[in-house]
């Protein structure tokens, strides 16, 4: 689980920060609402892919 955890938290914050960085340049804005939204749906999109996959190889 240590490395699943460690993929986990890269992808999630090499996500925001493309994010924040893709937001902040196209709106000039940051809404932290709209960022926990995303946050939530990309976890729960990886989390439900690597079950598909999972399920998939066995």
């Amino acid at each position: 689980m240590d490395i699943r955890r460690n993929l986990y938290v890269a992808a999630f914050v090499g996500a925001s920060l493309s994010y924040i960085f893709n937001v902040l340049a196209f709106t000039g804005t940051f809404n932290v609402f709209r960022w926990f939204v995303f946050a939530v749906i990309f976890l729960g999109f990886t989390y439900g892919f690597e079950k598909f996959i999972k399920w998939q190889t066995e």
